[in-house]
């Protein structure tokens, strides 16, 4: 699961639930990974079921436009185009790149259009999705037309509202008057806005919902009310459940509340304090010290968090002395019969610093998230501000096997084809990976080690198999094969590679195309083909190849990329004189200047800890050597990259490189092919990222 519509429980809504104040939180609205583009469109339908194409036009679950390619601003990160995308990725990955919820995107085109549940939708609402340049008191800014146009800068303008809060009519942490209706003569009154995220709404609609509004809330009211925040909070509610709650109370503290935050572990110390100059956010900040080290601020946030989403929680820390102060910040999934956690040490100086913890929720749903903040100094006062807790969808699992380097246990592997003896060993110096591995042997050949796991039904594209392999002897190879299926379904795909290895760890692999086989699990299996010898295995990975063409099948080449004209690329069928590696086609590319490059961004979310695999085939089309560079680089936040250079010859040669990903906030993985060589043809096939 990628994401989730009923995480929080959806109900009518009613006027009670509207503050003028506090139309929707930070944490809500600025959660650009609330949803998966899969998510999107599944909501879309079910909100088009009766929907049907008229006047031209699709229904939004239909809907598919050509996107250009934006570069960076300081509102949004970079935006590559698509050919033909549809508009739920469109949703997606707009909301991911300027930082503003998909939810919160998904009701905008709602209250503006009507788009999302529209039954037969005009050339109007496209062109006017989220009434982007669309003023109350004059016709729209024929320069934002289009769904992509609206979407995007919608998006951009709400973190140029943020950004440019203090120029703003509208600002969070002071009273502020607001217009019943855009005529004045209907009067208004001064609401105090809460947050930012709120203060946007009412700068992009300025206007409040008046008393007749909110009695008859489904409805109209009078010829002075106005509907646009109104029906904001309400569509919200409706569909994603309150836009308010469900999150960390007292966040920054303002007004002078903690309300919603405890000490745990023991009595604690604390105190709000006022001081604008000093808070790292607003007016107000805690202040908090204990006697006794491990004793910890604490709040717990009801919400029912399902398997599959992620939790981000964030913290601003500070030494009241300026003197090193130690602690540590975790976040807890309660409720079930175990519980999660995920924690970070830091340590506290005279500047404000920001920590961050995420915990995917991967094991069960969850009832109660719990944030903690472990006092280890008692010597001093620690200072916090600025809380948040997004809810959204966890990153991919990177690798699907369990227990993949038998750390200390065979769990979750299994004999296959009658008895073998098995035994793991602790001895670091001999692992390829981790303190443990396996060694095996059979008195029968083709008995076999296996794994079956899970996928979501209906799984397409390519999965990869690879697992490290070594002889225990020094001098007789171990032959076998490595199997993975796909099962579940009528059709069972799969695919195998025959090896033998010598007495150094040798990394072998398989992939098998799901295709549209319908499979719901997959079954990596090793088979022994030696009686006299032992097998040792360590370090498998099961995982997604995430790149889309890797092997170019179809004549197809999108969506790879040219780094610029310098390099022209072309797709060629395989034939006897010059055969694919893998499938009937492979690509051929040259460059006119040193460094050109082919390449492909896939969106992708990574943890730290994880490592991804890259892999390409290369060949020098005329057989003489042809230099290059193979790049795997990890973009979004601080950029992480590792690259290997070759030399492609007349035969098919396989290149392969790994990156450990160390940092946080990676929202792209980018495969590069560069070309040092200006003279003759490369040719790539069967490329992988895993």
């Amino acid at each position: 699961m990628t994401g989730t519509l009923t995480a929080n429980s959806a109900s009518a809504a009613d006027a009670s639930q509207f503050k003028a104040g506090n139309i929707i939180s930070d944490e809500t609205f600025y959660n650009g990974n609330a949803l998966s583009a899969n998510v999107i469109q599944s909501f879309i339908a079910s909100k088009e079921a009766s929907c049907t194409a008229s006047r031209g036009q699709p229904c939004l679950k239909d809907y598919r436009v050509s996107t250009p390619t934006i570069a960076a601003t300081s509102f949004c990160a970079t935006y590559n185009g698509r050919s033909n995308e549809p508009a739920s990725d469109i949703i997606q990955r707009v909301g991911a790149a300027c930082g503003i919820s998909q939810e919160v995107l998904l009701v905008l085109l709602e209250k503006e259009q009507g788009l999302v549940s529209s039954i037969a939708p005009s050339a109007q609402q496209y062109r006017a999705a989220t009434g982007y340049g669309c003023p109350d008191t004059a016709d729209c800014d024929a320069n934002y037309y289009g769904f992509f146009n609206q979407v995007y800068n919608a998006a951009s303008q709400f973190q140029r509202y943020t950004q440019t809060s203090s120029t703003r009519g509208y600002q969070p942490g002071r009273y502020n008057n607001i217009q019943w209706h855009p005529n004045a003569a209907c009067g208004s009154s001064s609401v105090y806005i809460e947050n930012q995220a709120t203060a946007n709404l009412y700068i992009y609609t300025p206007y409040q919902p008046n008393s007749a509004a909110l009695a008859n809330y489904y409805g109209s009211g009078d010829g002075c009310s106005s509907y646009g925040n109104r029906n904001f909070s309400r569509i919200f509610n409706d569909w994603f459940g309150s836009p308010t709650e469900g999150r960390l109370k007292s966040a920054s503290f303002e007004g002078g509340s903690s309300d919603g935050w405890g000490g745990s572990n023991g009595p604690i110390n604390q105190l709000v304090a006022y001081g604008p100059q000093q808070a790292q956010h607003g007016n107000y900040f805690l202040a908090t010290n204990t006697s006794v080290a491990g004793r910890a601020m604490t709040q717990d946030v009801a919400r029912t968090t399902v398997v599959g989403e992620q939790v981000a929680a964030t913290i601003w820390v500070r030494s009241a002395s300026g003197r090193p102060y130690a602690g540590t910040m975790a976040v807890w999934g309660l409720g079930g019969s175990g519980n999660e956690q995920a924690n970070k040490s830091f340590t506290a100086t005279d500047q404000w610093q920001e920590i961050v913890v995420k915990l995917p929720i991967r094991k069960e749903n969850r009832s109660k998230i719990r944030l903690d903040i472990y006092l280890q100094n008692t010597s001093d006062t620690l200072w916090i501000d600025n809380a948040s807790m997004v809810f959204g969808a966890a990153p991919p699992v990177q690798n699907l096997a369990a227990n993949p380097s038998f750390e200390g246990s065979f769990a979750n592997w299994v004999p296959g084809n009658g008895f073998m003896n098995r035994q793991i060993y602790n001895d670091p110096a001999l692992t390829q990976s981790g303190s443990w591995f396996a060694a095996s042997n059979t008195p029968v050949a083709e008995r076999s080690f296996s794994q079956t796991v899970s996928v979501p039904a209906g799984s397409t594209g390519k999965f990869v198999f690879s697992v490290w392999l070594r002889s225990s002897s020094d001098t007789v190879p171990f032959n076998g094969t490595v199997a993975l299926w796909g099962l579940g379904a009528q059709s069972k795909p799969m695919n195998l590679t025959r090896f033998a290895v010598g007495n150094t760890w040798t990394k072998v692999d398989v992939e098998v195309d799901l295709g549209s086989s319908g499979s719901s699990a997959l079954k990596a299996e090793v088979y022994m083909a030696n009686t006299t010898d032992t097998l040792w295995l360590d370090n498998a990975v099961l995982a997604q190849n995430v790149l889309r063409a890797s092997s170019f099948e179809g004549n197809v080449f999108a969506p790879w990329e040219r780094s610029g004209s310098e390099v022209n690329t072309q797709v060629r069928s395989s034939s006897t004189a010059l055969a694919a590696k893998d499938g009937s086609y492979f690509a051929a590319t040259n460059t006119s200047t040193a460094g050109g490059s082919i390449r492909q961004d896939v969106q992708r979310q990574t943890t730290p800890g994880h490592t991804y695999t890259a892999e390409v085939w290369v060949r020098s089309e005329d057989g003489q050597p042809f230099n290059g560079v193979l790049a795997l680089w990890a973009l979004g936040g601080t950029t992480e990259a590792t690259s290997l250079p070759f030399t492609a010859g007349a035969e098919w040669t396989r290149v392969m490189i790994e990156l450990p990903i160390r940092e946080e906030n990676h929202t792209t993985l980018r495969l590069e092919t560069y070309q040092s060589t200006t003279a003759g043809n490369l040719l790539v096939d069967a490329t992988r990222v895993y």
